[in-house]
């Protein structure tokens, strides 16, 4: 069992030196949640002339939505193939694993009462983690199935089902950016999906990936939208080098009349509006985490950190 200190002034410092060497690559994934290794699955965003006059619902449909196993954990399985087709290019990484592990490690030091569970391999030179299910989590998931909760799950897809005009509604097909950084002297690579690149008026495609996300209009009145959602907005898209986030305000019925974008760097100073010690976001220290893990070589460890 390994651990380590969350203290955030023990991160938060100008040494972490974090560089965002931006996308080596892409793949997809099919309707069966099959690896390819092309960009087939990439979306584009046919922006609405207006962005104060929209109607979607996002109820419609759900019955005959196709959804993936939200049990299966696939792990690292489809970066791997990436890496294995890709290879050659590749010079030595310290640490390969997904987005979202690297999401919650930049969450860490903000949040309360989140437990997290990552394994760790350490194989000629490179980590290998992988974010596992804690029982809280599986006991989430179990009370959600089933219910209105697991629907309003849904209605993030089906709002970009409406911004791509995708013809099939389903949480399966999935683009990937593979991204290469560093800390330090560490070298990363990660994965993660982004959800569409915009469309230019002249028909051209834009130059950067957007990301999707709903609210309802009263959650921009509570301070818990700026404090949590916000910083996983921010962490996600960050992590993945999106700059811009398109986000559909909805009603408690899930209509979205009304689209708001949000630009990732503005994302720290619009948090910081409200009184507290954990609002002041800082990338370098959440990212310092990551040379935190001291394991034994060739061998398999268990990281488990409540907060």
């Amino acid at each position: 069992m390994a651990g380590f200190n969350t203290d955030i002034r023990r991160f938060d410092g100008p040494n972490s030196g974090f560089k965002h060497h931006g996308e080596i690559g892409c793949f997809s994934l099919d309707i069966n949640r099959e690896f390819q290794d092309d960009n087939r699955q990439r979306k584009y965003f046919i922006k609405p002339s207006n962005y104060n006059n929209v109607r979607y619902d996002l109820t419609k449909g759900y019955e005959g939505m196709v959804k993936r196993d939200e049990y299966k954990n696939e792990q690292l399985d489809h970066l791997l193939k990436w890496i294995r087709k890709h290879e050659q290019g590749i010079t030595q990484i310290d640490l390969i694993c997904d987005r979202s592990l690297l999401k919650r490690l930049l969450s860490t030091l903000y949040t309360r009462k989140e437990y997290w569970k990552f394994a760790v391999t350490l194989h000629k030179g490179t980590y290998y983690l992988c974010d596992y299910h804690t029982d809280q989590k599986l006991a989430l998931k179990q009370q959600m199935m089933g219910g209105k909760d697991e629907e309003m799950c849904a209605w993030g897809f089906k709002f970009e089902q409406y911004l791509t005009a995708n013809l099939q509604y389903n949480n399966c097909e999935a683009f990937y950016t593979v991204v290469k950084s560093q800390v330090g002297a560490h070298t990363l690579i990660y994965f993660g999906e982004v959800d569409a690149v915009p469309v230019n008026p002249d028909g051209s495609m834009g130059e950067h990936y957007v990301e999707f996300k709903t609210t309802s209009h009263s959650s921009l009145q509570r301070g818990s939208f700026k404090r949590f959602k916000l910083l996983k907005w921010w962490t996600q898209s960050v992590l993945a080098g999106v700059p811009e986030i398109v986000c559909g305000l909805r009603d408690d019925a899930g209509t979205v009349t009304k689209l708001q974008t949000y630009k990732t760097q503005h994302l720290p100073t619009m948090a910081g509006i409200i009184q507290g010690s954990f609002t002041s976001w800082s990338f370098q220290a959440g990212m310092s985490l990551v040379p935190s893990f001291h394991l034994t070589p060739n061998t398999l460890s268990c990281i488990n950190v409540h907060i």
